[in-house]
């Protein structure tokens, strides 16, 4: 190892080592200073400890490589080293804040305003939202025709027996779709992230609606609520700023307008099939621009039983011997739950399923599901219905023919399209398919609902005249035996 006298000499020494502190780091580099002589007693004391110090030996020490070199790179040396030793800090800092912030996003608390909150479904959505344990909801907005009704009463004592740590995350205001202006239905929706809009209108046809033109006077009829309401609704909903408009119909919707089902339901409940379609098109058309999505739920013959989760529980609990029961319970002595032998049917989009009963529970946890996968139900069309519980890829479905009457029919199930859960763990929300663009459209209601009347005037006058011809004869027959 050579050593220059000359002080502008530049000497570089590697040690390999994991124990150098600073400090001698330092020292070593300012021993360079002095003359040569000094400086290379100093560089042989400091040397001294490392007997085969050479090129090859760090390899033998699992520690780093540092060079030091003496004279003139004494400053730049140690500028950096300190350059180095602020590097480290920034990126763990920066590492930190990036998992923090992702952190803040997935916990990111929502904020949902369900119109009908109080209804039968919505009471139940209301609940469920509620009693989330993970509490992912921060502000839930009820609006209500009749602030003074029961289940207005009922949710604020369930709001206050859960010890909520946040103050006011329920609140309830008064609306009415049909009669409020599209000023205050904003004024109701606005700065929420979600809006549920699970009310309708139930009202019967009258023999006399279309002299009294009904449909534009009463505001109670579907086409107030079902229709206009509902559009109205869902542009204030979009103004305000909402994300996604969950809206809750009716399976018959999606049938043909000549389908048995929905002629008869459009001549006795006021045409209200033709105006939920209505609906749903105003909705689409609200959502065109991306700037809201939007999420249909039909659901079929709706029931006030318990949902297929709850029903599997009471059933289990009552095999089990616990002696546990529950109104949808059976006589037969089994100690099995009548609704254990359902299963929930689902489908989206255009696929056809029968629209058999199925629990309001049922339909309120796959609108809360479906809000809990907001990209896989973003512009999805949900259809739910309920059947009897069958074998793999087999369901039941109920018939009627007039040679054989009422019975059962087991079908074959497309699992591409249709999913059949006995509990709601088993969903897949990744199967369901956006709606395409143009694949609802508006129907000949009107005309197959009054072909339905005429006919049916029709053949009933034709059986009159029968029964009167009938008698007529009968009479005539008996007189001309009498004389």
């Amino acid at each position: 190892m050579m050593f220059s006298s000359s002080s502008s000499c530049r000497l570089s020494v590697t040690i390999t080592t994991t124990t150098t502190t600073a400090a001698e780091r330092i020292l070593a580099s300012r021993s360079g200073r002095g003359g040569g002589g000094e400086s290379e007693a100093r560089a042989r004391r400091f040397s001294s400890p490392f007997s085969s110090f050479s090129s090859s030996s760090s390899s033998s020490f699992g520690g780093d490589a540092i060079v030091y070199r003496f004279g003139d790179e004494e400053d730049g040396l140690e500028k950096e080293e300190e350059k180095s030793e602020k590097e480290r800090p920034t990126t763990t800092t920066t590492t930190t804040t990036k998992k923090r912030e992702g952190e803040t996003l997935k916990t990111k608390k929502k904020s949902v305003c369900i119109v009908g909150g109080t209804g039968r479904i919505g009471s139940i959505l209301t609940r469920k939202i509620l009693n989330d344990p993970e509490k992912r909801y921060e502000k839930v907005h009820v609006l209500t025709r009749n602030l003074s009704s029961e289940k207005v009463k009922m949710l604020q004592a369930m709001a206050e027996e859960g010890n909520d740590d946040e103050e006011g995350r329920l609140t309830f205001a008064e609306c009415d779709v049909a009669n409020d202006t599209a000023e205050r239905l904003k004024e109701n929706v606005k700065g929420y992230e979600e809006v549920i809009a699970c009310f309708g209108a139930q009202r019967i046809s009258k023999p006399f609606d279309w002299i009294t033109n009904a449909e534009n006077v009463d505001e109670r009829h579907p086409k107030s609520v079902n229709f206009w309401g509902v559009r109205k609704l869902a542009l204030a909903a979009k103004e305000g700023g909402c994300e996604r408009f969950v809206r809750v119909t009716g399976m018959s919707v999606g049938y043909s307008a000549f389908d048995f089902i929905a002629v008869l339901l459009n001549n006795v409940l006021s045409m209200t099939i033709k105006f939920q379609l209505l609906g749903e098109l105003a909705i689409r058309e609200a959502c065109a621009d991306e700037e809201m999505s939007y999420t249909i739920v039909r659901p079929g013959n709706l029931r006030d039983w318990e949902g297929i989760d709850n029903n599997n529980n009471n059933s289990s609990s009552s095999s089990s011997g616990s002696g546990s029961t529950s109104t949808s319970t059976s006589s037969s002595g089994s100690g099995s739950s009548t609704n254990s032998e359902k299963v929930v049917v689902l489908t989206h989009g255009t696929n056809h399923i029968d629209a058999s009963k199925v629990s309001r529970e049922d339909v309120a946890q796959v609108i809360y599901l479906a809000l809990q996968n907001r990209e896989a139900t973003k512009n999805v069309t949900l259809s739910i219905a309920g059947a009897n519980k069958a074998t793999a890829g087999t369901r039941s479905a109920f018939r009627w023919d007039p040679a054989r009457g009422a019975y059962w029919e087991t079908q074959a199930i497309d699992d591409a399209n249709v999913q059949i859960l006995s509990k709601w763990s088993e969903a897949d929300f990744s199967k369901f398919q956006p709606d395409e663009k143009n694949d609802l459209k508006e129907k000949a209601h009107q005309f197959w609902a009054w072909s339905f009347l005429l006919s049916a005037f029709g053949g009933a006058y034709l059986f009159v005249r029968a029964i009167f011809s009938l008698v007529r004869f009968l009479v005539l027959s008996f007189s001309g035996v009498v004389v």
